[in-house]
């Protein structure tokens, strides 16, 4: 990565070139096993603004299903819609495709609504822009069935704050169009009326690569290996004479920790628990 920083004229046509043929076969470019060069990639063309990525990035994470997350994994909800934002050309109309693809992974739509939000707090698209753009998700361009997506567009409003939504946000919750686990009524209006600012810190532009991607579990292996534990200094009392063959001892009642579909993985991968130990 460092390397690639240095000579960013000469790596920036090949990461091009990266994005570009994923983007025209996402599912078969997803079928490679532990590759981290869309990753890299992306984040490389975020590091330096490089606004030609920015129809292939979309087109990309256009892909239905899961392709996205086996082809980047949990880079779909930690830092793809600062990867937006940081490669956007001035065209919000990919952005809204993608928000607006019924075919495409709920999560990434909803790192695009937030890249509009990115977009109105880093200055390259005016705040009436975006408001506007979200009143006509609300009004006509989402179908009206509760999804993950409309949970993302209160977020959305509450994020910028945009109080002039309030009335259609209450509409959204009045026809059970929010799933209330993810954000209850009340938290989004008090957001709206007193905007917590650590929020906006959040809307950055990717300026260090390295940075961004340096703190994951998979560039630290050695945090995934047990450690031995020191011997213990106890004398063990006499082992109980063996059971008669026929002796089946109980096994005992173990409580598993209930690990959420969406929660990193606890193996250290740095990948959802549903996209790796969980898929069994």
């Amino acid at each position: 990565m460092r390397a690639a920083v240095e000579q960013r004229e000469a790596i920036t046509p090949e990461l091009l070139r990266v994005v570009e043929t994923i983007a025209a076969n996402p599912a078969e470019f997803a079928k490679r096993e532990d590759d981290m060069l869309p990753v890299s990639a992306l984040y490389l063309l975020a590091q330096f603004r490089e606004k030609r990525a920015y129809p292939h990035i979309v087109k990309m994470f256009s892909a239905p299903g899961e392709t996205s997350y086996e082809l980047v994994g949990d880079t779909v909800t930690e830092g793809l819609k600062l990867i937006f934002a940081s490669v956007y050309d001035g065209n919000p109309a990919p952005l809204h495709g993608l928000i607006e693809n019924e075919e495409a992974n709920d999560y990434v739509r909803d790192a695009a609504i937030n890249a509009m939000v990115v977009l109105e707090h880093t200055g390259q698209v005016p705040r009436a822009e975006v408001i506007d753009y979200l009143r006509s998700l609300f009004h006509e361009r989402l179908k009206r069935t509760p999804s993950f997506v409309w949970d993302s567009l209160v977020c959305a409003a509450a994020d910028l704050p945009a109080p002039e939504l309030l009335t259609e946000v209450r509409q959204a919750y009045a026809e059970d169009l929010i799933d209330e686990d993810v954000a209850r009524l009340e938290g989004i209006e008090q957001d709206m009326a007193a905007p917590d600012p650590r929020r906006r810190q959040q809307s950055h532009l990717i300026t260090d690569a390295i940075a961004e991607m340096q703190c994951w579990a998979a560039f630290h292996l050695e945090n995934s290996w047990p450690q031995r534990l020191p011997e213990a200094q106890v004398s063990l009392p006499p082992s109980p004479a063996p059971p008669p063959p026929s002796y089946a001892p109980p096994k005992p009642f173990i409580r598993e920790r209930k690990i959420g579909r969406n929660a990193p993985c606890p193996c250290g991968s740095g990948k959802k628990y549903k996209k790796c130990c969980g898929q069994g």
